[in-house]
């Protein structure tokens, strides 16, 4: 009976009716020619490539296939990165990270911690939105400084017994933002305790002040007092906060970011003194070394597991979950080594319908789409998750089209398999047939059948992320490319338009993350997306390269 409906989804249901056929016919061809890149500055990149290559095609050395490498045992050797989710530097396209001492941003909620962050950190990492609880799990970024660079972390806020009195939030997602922050100021140098100015001392500031000083009196606490925009007004409102205990209130505004330098010298100052007291971060050392880290974007609609597969996979509760669709608002960094690679493990918030999203008035929903459709585009991997018992969606289906766009690998994980009481090998290759032919824009990604509550899955994400990376990565030798080209080309000779006959001089592999290959031809015009198509399918039966997209590009021979 599954396996029927399945077939009858895969046929006839939202995605792939018979009023969808032609859209799946425009949309085969989505490997464009060199002139129709979207990508500009790809575009031009592979083109100078091209033509240096022109002539050097003959004297290429042979280099052997790089296989996918397997692991020789069972078990993978992991080590956790202390400071998880420490943001990377822009320059570097968030790839390399050093050990630094942590500052931690604490306060009540709606206070502006996630917009002081944003300004010390100098780049929109946290939503920021008038409306409390935006900020849930913890956010990481790295700032550098003339002094000492540190990493900043923003949290979500700290509530107060009587918080809990007038019942702000429910319960059980108080509770577990409250255990993040924990987290987080464990690790902590120094503390930034943001207020608000403008509503002066209340009771949540006072209760949160005597947990601080009870519970991490050996850390720097700097008081900071936000909202405050004038100059002359924020020092008569930072007055009322001497009795709170910290000493001298820092008056700044996260908007117009009044006193944000003499806050940047007190945080300096506090990593001084930690520095000589012997304090440093958890897993900061003092050998500032960088690493390159693999990064890997946990997509898909609300409510398919997202958060509870990063967390089997870290083996910890990073994440907040719950079983309310839209837990998780920013994309969260999460760092882990595995083996002998280094990963940064993203999770995003939900992407459900455009239309939904924009005919709806949650501002934080239209950030976290943002966000996540950023981080698709900053990854090197996407695992797009589905929920198995409802099989793809079209919105699925749009998910997978941004992975392709923006060429990263793609792994595509079921999950919650465990729905089902017999979930034999047959019932998988059943459903993988109608899988495909659903998501026939990335038909050639790697599937696997997952349950984020058991341990197995977390084998079975990793060994297909690095399948997908080795294929991502891997370069075809010259002599070997134009032998499967001659062959295509045998079985389907090069289209024709009038009196124009298609002809491919050669072909040569231009680059790789993705693989893209460059052809040779006389009139680029006649090779339509149907050969495109084609000579896709051929490059991947004769060398695989399951998992990742590939990009084809037709160039005249004269320039």
């Amino acid at each position: 009976m599954r396996t029927a409906l399945l077939r009858a989804r895969a046929s006839g249901g939202t995605l792939a009716g018979p009023q969808n056929r032609s859209t799946f016919g425009r949309r085969r061809g989505w490997v464009r020619a060199l002139k129709d890149s979207p990508d500009a500055s790809e575009a031009q990149k592979l083109d100078t490539v091209a033509t240096g290559l022109y002539d050097l095609i003959a004297s290429e050395p042979e280099e052997a296939l790089v296989q996918p490498s397997s692991r020789g045992t069972e078990e993978e050797e992991e080590v956790v990165v202390e400071g998880d989710g420490l943001f990377q530097s822009e320059g570097d396209e968030g790839k390399k990270r050093r050990k630094l001492p942590t500052v931690v941003i604490v306060g009540r909620p709606n206070v502006g911690k996630s917009a002081l962050f944003n300004r010390l950190s100098g780049r929109q990492a946290a939503l920021v939105a008038d409306i409390p609880g935006v900020t849930r799990d913890r956010l990481y970024a790295e700032v550098t400084s003339e002094a000492l660079d540190f990493v900043l972390v923003d949290t979500g806020g700290l509530f107060s017994e009587s918080d809990f009195k007038n019942d702000l939030n429910p319960e059980v997602l108080r509770g577990k933002m409250t255990r993040q922050v924990g987290t987080a100021l464990e690790e902590a140098v120094a503390l930034v305790f943001v207020v608000d100015g403008q509503q002066g001392v209340t009771q949540s500031d006072t209760e949160i002040a005597k947990w601080l000083r009870h519970n991490h009196s050996d850390k720097e606490i700097i008081l900071s007092v936000n909202k405050c925009e004038s100059t002359s007004i924020g020092d008569a409102l930072s007055t009322d906060f001497w009795r709170l205990g910290f000493g001298e209130p820092h008056a700044v505004s996260a908007i117009s970011a009044t006193g944000i330098y003499e806050l940047m010298e007190s945080v300096q100052k506090a990593l001084e003194e930690g520095k000589r007291a012997g304090k440093r971060a958890s897993g900061a050392s003092a050998s500032e070394d960088e690493r390159e880290y693999t990064r890997i974007a946990f997509v898909g609609r609300p409510n398919v597991g997202k958060s509870s597969m990063v967390n089997n996979i870290l083996r910890a509760d990073r994440m907040i979950v719950n079983d309310a669709s839209g837990t998780t608002t920013n994309s969260v960094d999460s760092y882990i080594t595995i083996g002998e690679r280094d990963y940064c493990f993203v999770d995003t918030a939900g992407l459900r319908k455009l239309a939904s999203v924009q005919g709806s008035n949650d501002v934080i929903e239209r950030l976290s789409v943002k966000q996540s459709l950023r981080s698709i585009r900053e990854s090197d991997v996407a695992v797009l998750l589905l929920d198995a018992a409802m099989g793809p969606t079209k919105q699925d289906f749009r998910i997978a089209e941004e992975c392709q766009k923006h060429g990263c690998a793609c792994v595509i994980a079921v999950n919650k398999w465990d729905i089902f009481p017999e979930n034999e090998y047959e019932d998988m290759l059943d459903y993988k047939e109608a899988l495909t032919e659903s998501m026939r824009n990335i038909s050639w990604a790697k599937v696997v059948f997952t349950s984020a509550l058991e341990n197995s899955s977390r084998k079975k994400v990793i060994r297909a992320v690095e399948s997908c990376l080795a294929e991502y990565q891997r370069r075809l030798p010259t002599a070997l490319l134009n032998q499967i080209v001659q062959e295509a080309t045998a079985w389907n000779s090069p289209p024709c338009s009038g009196t124009k006959a298609g002809k491919i001089y050669y072909c040569t592999q231009a680059s790789v993350r993705p693989p893209s290959f460059v052809f040779f031809v006389n009139h680029p015009e006649v090779f339509d997306d149907q050969y495109t198509k084609y000579m896709e399918n051929q490059l991947r039966k004769a060398a695989n390269f399951e998992g990742t997209p590939l990009r084809i590009y037709w160039r005249g021979k004269g320039g």
